[in-house]
């Protein structure tokens, strides 16, 4: 199963940026990951977007889907887009705990090697 990171920031530069440093340092042949930046309002505004993650979520519901955070609101965010998902679709998704840039980078990089969502979240929680 392909996995897909969500980067969830304040700032939708951010996580533009850190989508293109993953899509540049991390090779993946396999098409073993995708990466969606779902940083800031919906208007272009530093804050962040409910309704961002939940399209991301529901455009890719045959995917594992790990979801990276900068800080707390940005986790309320995230929780809340969780409340409108199906159980079925919400067993595969992962919102992780860990640094935003080095855990998405180890998410994509673990995806890579075909790591189970598990293994994963292990790698993530071993580098922060």
């Amino acid at each position: 199963m392909t996995n897909l990171l969500i980067l969830v920031s304040h700032s939708q530069t951010i996580t533009e940026g850190l989508k293109e440093l993953l899509e540049t340092m991390v090779p993946d042949d396999n098409d073993a990951f995708s990466v969606i930046a779902a940083g800031g309002t919906d208007d272009g505004e530093i804050g962040t977007s409910v309704s961002k993650i939940t399209e991301a979520i529901f455009a890719n519901s045959d995917k594992e889907i790990f979801i990276f955070t900068d800080m707390g609101s940005a986790v309320l965010s995230a929780e809340t887009a969780l409340d409108f998902v199906e159980d079925e679709i919400k067993a595969h998704i992962h919102l992780v705990e860990g640094p935003l840039v080095e855990g998405a980078y180890v998410g994509a990089v673990q995806s890579t090697i075909n790591r189970t969502p598990d293994q994963i979240l292990e790698a993530i929680k071993e580098q922060s």
